[in-house]
């Protein structure tokens, strides 16, 4: 029987059942699938080449991962944490196979990893129930903006409140809340958000209005909460306008 022969951790094993010669896009959706089913993880790397029989892996703490078999190899890392998780997808037929690991910072040449693009899971901010509101954005009609906030004075920036009230908390030590708002000249309704991971430090947001025929002035804002990113980060905002 062929092993997969890594010294940090025993494997848990999950298998999926595909036709052979699993493709670099089908491993890349069995890996997705399977950590919807898991807790939320920062960056997924990936080996953008298949991997053959014999190939080695050194990871931080100087361990080594030997494969024996062709397979698409995957490294999730977990903000924050140092047990993480290697994921390797047999090419012949799509069984995966998960490594777990302590004390490891990701194999030595993780800089060479793809990012695999992925959602990002967001909870929703809202000033509902509360004394606030939003200031109204001051660009142009049809403009739009993304705003990452990473502490309470900066959201204050953004957000009125009588005297002796407050906005919800948020722990920036731990979350980001990322605004997107803009002004339209009909009324809109946010009626939908989507948030990928496209690199590192790369993101899209995607946001659409639903538009409405009434002629009234709409300030809008879309605010949601994710797992800390640094305030530099890139995040493309692309606003749609469907029914």
């Amino acid at each position: 029987m062929k092993k997969i022969l890594f010294t940090l951790a025993l494997p848990l094993v999950f298998f999926v059942t595909l036709p052979a010669q699993i493709t670099q896009n089908e491993a890349d959706t069995i890996v997705l699938e399977r950590i919807g089913e898991m807790e939320h993880c920062d960056i997924l790397y990936a080996i953008e080449t298949l991997q053959t029989e014999g190939t080695t892996i050194t990871t931080s703490p100087g361990e080594t991962l030997e494969l024996d078999y062709s397979c698409w190899v995957y490294y999730m890392n977990y903000a924050g944490e140092t047990n993480n998780k290697y994921l390797i997808v047999k090419e012949n037929n799509g069984n995966l196979l998960e490594i777990n690991t302590t004390n490891d910072g990701g194999p030595e040449n993780l800089a060479a990893w793809r990012v695999v693009p992925r959602e990002v899971l967001f909870e929703d901010y809202s000033l509902n129930g509360t004394s606030c509101q939003w200031k109204k954005f001051q660009g142009n009609y049809t403009d739009f903006e993304l705003i990452i906030i990473n502490s309470n004075e900066e959201l204050e920036s953004y957000v009125n409140c009588t005297e002796g009230s407050t906005f919800p908390e948020i722990d920036f030590s731990i979350y980001t809340l990322l605004l997107a708002r803009g002004v339209e000249l009909y009324f809109v309704r946010p009626n939908y958000t989507n948030l990928q991971q496209l690199s590192a430090q790369g993101y899209v947001m995607k946001v659409n209005l639903r538009p409405n025929l009434i002629s009234v002035i709409t300030y809008w804002q879309v605010p949601i909460i994710i797992d800390k990113i640094n305030s530099s980060a890139a995040i493309e905002l692309i606003v749609t306008k469907n029914p």
